[in-house]
Order: C-alpha cells, then structure tokens, then sequence
C-alpha cells in the first residue's frame, strides 16, 4: 500500500517574493512603502519610466504618499524637482502638488523647489497652473517671507490670489523693479 503523503515541507526565514511597484494599486503601494521605506527610490525610479500611464500612477502615488507621510519624501526632492519637466501634464501637476505639500509641511526646505513651482505658473496646462498657485499660497500663508522674496528676485508681479495671501500675512509687498 501506497502511503499518502500529508507532511508539508516547512521553509522558515524564507525571503518572500517581491513584486514590482508598477504592478501594484496605488493604495497598496503607498503601503508597500510606508512599511519598507528602502522601496521609494523603485517608485521614483517609475517617473522616469518610458510608458506614460506608468508615470501618472507613480506620481499620482507619490501626491498620495505627501498627503499622509510627507517626510519620506524629503530625501527625494531633487528627483522631483527634475521630473517637473516631463511632457506629460498629468505627472507635473501631481509633483507640483507633492512639492507643496513638502513645502507645507517643511517650509525650512521650501526654497529648494520655489523657484520650479514659480515656472511652473507660465505652464501649458491650466490645472498645473492652478496647483502651482496652491501650492505657492499654502507656503505663503504658513511663512510669507520666502514666496515674496521670490517674487521679488524674479521681478515678477504676484498673482492676486496670492497677493492677498501677502497681505493678508501683513508683508509688505513692494512691484517688481522697472514696472
């Protein structure tokens, strides 16, 4: 007689699978790295990616990710910063979005990324537009000084909605040299 076989194998300290950030949902991924924070630099790495559709999600993600736990993000604020260029405006508004609430957030480390999100009110696109705006008028109404002193250095006049952000702070707003 045949003997069945009801012993399973016991494998311990076996490393499971990793299955690659582009395959998962962006809810999962957000999970996925607040548990392993080693994994960002993959999602970061997916903005560069060839595939268009790709590049959403992981922005998308990344907005979702500064919602919740801005200060992972902190350490990729360069690579943010240069994938503010892509031709896709779906990807920029979502990183200018994370760049605001970064600057939010950590308003010491604002005038890293200042200068993009003032680009970035000339963009093509009127919801980056409108985001770049957000966002500048959220630093603003947490600390005034570094948005104006922005303005003021690119001699640019300050849009009225942020205008009154200023004013409302009690800075004073001086017109751009020449004008």
């Amino acid at each position: 007689m045949v003997e069945t076989r009801t012993h399973r194998r016991v494998t311990r300290n076996r490393k499971k699978n990793r299955v690659p950030l582009a395959k998962l949902r962006t809810a999962e991924v957000v999970r996925t790295v607040v548990d392993h924070p080693g994994r960002l630099n993959e999602l970061v790495a997916l903005l560069d990616d060839s595939e268009r559709a790709l590049r959403g999600r992981a922005a998308a993600t990344l907005a979702r990710l500064s919602e919740s736990h801005a200060h992972r993000l902190i350490r990729v604020v360069d690579r943010l910063r240069e994938a503010l260029s892509d031709d896709s405006a779906y990807v920029r508004w979502h990183l200018v979005y994370t760049l605001g609430r970064l600057g939010t957030s950590f308003p010491v480390r604002a005038p890293l990324f200042l200068q993009e999100l003032l680009e970035r009110l000339e963009d093509s696109n009127r919801i980056v537009r409108s985001f770049s705006l957000q966002a500048l008028g959220c630093m603003a109404a947490r600390d005034p000084r570094p948005v104006e002193q922005l303005f003021a250095s690119a001699k640019k006049d300050v849009p009225p909605p942020l205008l009154r952000i200023l004013r409302a702070s009690g800075t004073e707003i001086r017109k751009p040299a020449g004008k």
